[in-house]
């Protein structure tokens, strides 16, 4: 008998015992699962980088913009300038009665020094 239940002993550890494809089952799925997750970290860091760079470019723009609304209000303050420099002139002439002097209307007029003024 004794025999027998070896016998038996031995049966029952092949039959418990995984077979060789599920193993190779399972290492296919955590190599799967593996490049899965060396893939989601490559794309993650790849999208921060993208992310950073359009970051920089979005300040260096709005440094531009900054930059150019100045130049835009110096370009309205002297076009201003110039468009009412005509204007006055006008008000000039027809409410104070003033005229741009020709060359009969010039006189030039010399200073004195303060000799001249003590005579």
């Amino acid at each position: 008998m004794s025999k027998h239940r070896h016998a038996t002993l031995i049966d029952d550890d092949t039959t418990t015992a995984k077979p060789s494809g599920m193993i190779g089952v399972l290492r296919l799925i955590v190599l799967l699962l593996l490049a899965a997750i060396l893939w989601t970290g490559v794309s993650i860091a790849k999208q921060a980088q993208e992310h950073h760079a359009a970051y920089r470019e979005l300040q260096k723009l709005g440094r531009e913009l900054t930059a150019l609304q100045v130049e835009e209000q110096r370009l309205l303050i002297e076009q201003q300038t110039f468009s009412s420099t005509p204007q006055v002139a006008r008000r000039a002439v027809s409410e104070l009665g003033m005229f741009f002097p020709v060359g009969s209307h010039r006189q030039v007029i010399a200073p004195t020094s303060s000799m001249d003024k003590a005579e």
